[in-house]
């Protein structure tokens, strides 16, 4: 099968979890045979073709239909939030060969791939990584923010290519990484064909021997308990509430240090999050990491050196990083949110908590610190056993033969 995986970005420096899911997926499918392409456009890497793990590559020229952009809030779109049209990525597609176009991007550029698929008479599939129902109002007014004091001339253009659709009601398949994702697509489109498929994790990658000693790297004393939380520093994951729990701790005269480690996809957040550390008088008791190879050694050091992974975003799909924790055998807790909710099984896997509710992250903090060994052993379990990128491929390969069927 000849399979188009398309993003909104792929840029090896400024990784996330939908490029995790992505990329690991497309290798595992070329591996059991299949020619997978992985195709986005140039925001954050102009390289516009290359093949990496024998796998192509191609990236293709955009823009933001917005009059008087500044520089720095189309930056900031192309990390997080922007809504771009590619006339060379739909040109690509129109005239290709494939079999079937996965579009793990919204907007524009699903609604390019949907002309695009009708045009070459072939099904699309649309995978919704960073969630769209469940998402808060909250989340999706901080991704406008950049657009403030430009003029956009989108639906113009959605017009003038006949772009203007619903890339959802119109897909051929919908794949969801959350159970209460597709409970909510089920809802609205009772009769859509669409799946669960979470995401996976390279469970192996987590036990290998390496040569890094991220404590050592970044003067961490190794008599403070190591709390991380890797993903990207932004409002979504809402950092801010490590600093309450770190301040809570360091009261009750406990050594404990936070290390935050992702890439910046909102500036303002992240030099707010600095500022609380500093108002708190806790420069010394946090790390921070601004993003580490999704390949790196480092990085793999950092989950085996810590003592507690925390998770306390907002909204959380999925949370990819909540798997390599598990990998890592290092007890887990994270906010009662999304695709959260059902992938750790409180009390069991991890300890949930109310991102908005201070005690209840403390308790679920003293809970996990209390039974490390259980539930650590038993979330590794469930990370080799039920979420390898290969058991995830399989399921993507099926649900692709289903919707070709159907077509």
């Amino acid at each position: 099968m000849k399979i188009a995986n398309i993003l909104r970005r792929i840029a090896f420096d400024e990784w996330g979890g939908t490029e995790t899911a992505v990329w690991n997926a497309s290798k595992e499918l070329c591996s059991m045979g299949n020619n997978v392409e992985v195709l986005s456009t140039t925001a954050l890497c102009s390289t516009e073709s290359e093949v990496i793990d024998g796998i192509v590559v191609k990236r293709f020229p955009y823009f933001y239909p917005q009059l008087f952009l500044k520089s720095e809030n189309a930056l900031a779109l192309d990390k997080k939030g922007g809504n771009p049209f590619s006339l060379g990525l739909y040109s690509y597609l129109a005239a290709s060969d494939f079999d079937i176009l996965h579009t793990h991007a919204m907007g524009r550029i699903a609604k390019e791939v949907r002309k695009a698929a009708r045009k070459i008479g072939v099904p699309y599939v649309i995978s919704f990584h960073g969630g769209n129902y469940d998402v808060p109002q909250s989340e999706f007014d901080e991704m406008a923010k950049p657009l403030k004091g430009s003029i956009g001339y989108g639906r113009f253009v959605e017009k003038l290519f006949r772009l203007d659709c619903d890339i959802v009601e119109q897909a051929d398949g919908v794949i969801c990484v959350g159970q209460n994702e597709l409970e909510e697509l089920k809802k609205r489109f009772p009769d859509k064909r669409a799946v669960c498929i979470p995401n996976g994790v390279d469970a192996d990658k987590f036990q290998k021997n390496i040569s890094a000693d991220f404590r050592a790297a970044h003067n961490i004393p190794k008599d403070k308990k190591l709390i991380l939380c890797v993903s990207r520093i932004d409002y979504q994951k809402n950092q801010l509430a490590l600093v309450r729990l770190v301040k809570d701790l360091a009261a009750r005269g406990e050594r404990v240090h936070c290390a935050i480690v992702g890439f910046v996809t909102s500036r303002p957040y992240y030099e707010m999050l600095k500022a609380a550390v500093k108002t708190e008088g806790l420069e010394a008791d946090f790390t921070f990491v601004e993003g580490l190879p999704p390949d790196s050694e480092m990085l793999v050091s950092a989950y085996r050196s810590a003592d507690l992974f925390a998770l306390p975003s907002v909204h959380e799909p999925f949370g990819i990083v909540a798997l390599e924790a598990w990998s890592a055998g290092v007890p887990l807790i994270a906010a009662r949110v999304g695709g959260l909710k059902t992938l750790v099984e409180d009390g069991k896997t991890g300890y949930l908590f109310d991102p908005q509710s201070p005690e209840e992250m403390l308790a679920a903090y003293r809970s996990a610190m209390q039974n490390a060994s259980a539930i650590s052993a038993l979330g590794a379990s469930q990370a080799r056993e039920k979420y390898s990128w290969n058991a995830v491929a399989k399921q993507l390969f099926d649900f692709y033969k289903t919707v070709l069927h159907g077509k």
